[in-house]
């Protein structure tokens, strides 16, 4: 059996913060790898001319700043080093190609929103019956919104 491995997608989204904290402690106590994924959306070069070519690098250097925090953020909580990918398409593609492209990955972990506008879209697609995010089904985990750190690290153990 081949090395057990935790994908966590990161966005902008604050309740992310909370699936990383949780992906970092589940990590550490099931021995796994941590998986941090930024995705970031495809920019039409036809719409952005000359100029193109740096705002894409700037971007995919935002998405590097902001995986090397959530790096971070998991070291710091649970001593764990995570792996950080930048994905450059839909986030649901992400999923499935990582998930398609490594049989390590067991558990897709996603963090609800605590908005009105709904759990969000990862999570309330997940819950469909109907949701497959890769050829080989994994467990998904959906971290509550609403907790603090302590919180969250004692519900990962």
């Amino acid at each position: 059996m081949g090395e057990r491995k935790l994908l966590c997608i990161a966005d902008e989204s604050p309740e992310c913060r909370n699936a990383v904290v949780f992906g970092a402690e589940r990590a550490k106590r099931t021995n796994a790898t941590l998986i941090i994924v930024r995705v970031i959306r495809p920019l039409d070069m036809s719409l952005l001319g000359a100029i193109g070519g740096g705002i894409i690098d700037e971007v995919r250097a935002e998405a590097m700043e902001d995986l090397g925090q959530f790096a971070a953020l998991a070291k710091n909580t649970s001593g764990v080093i995570a792996e950080t990918l930048v994905y450059e398409g839909a986030a649901h593609d992400a999923i499935r190609a990582q998930i398609d492209a490594d049989e390590g990955i067991k558990t897709l972990l996603l963090a609800a929103s605590g908005s009105r506008n709904g759990l969000g879209p990862l999570v309330s697609s997940a819950l469909r019956e109907s949701a497959v995010f890769g050829k080989r089904k994994v467990a998904i985990m959906i971290v509550p919104d609403g907790l603090d750190d302590t919180q969250i690290i004692e519900l990962a153990s």
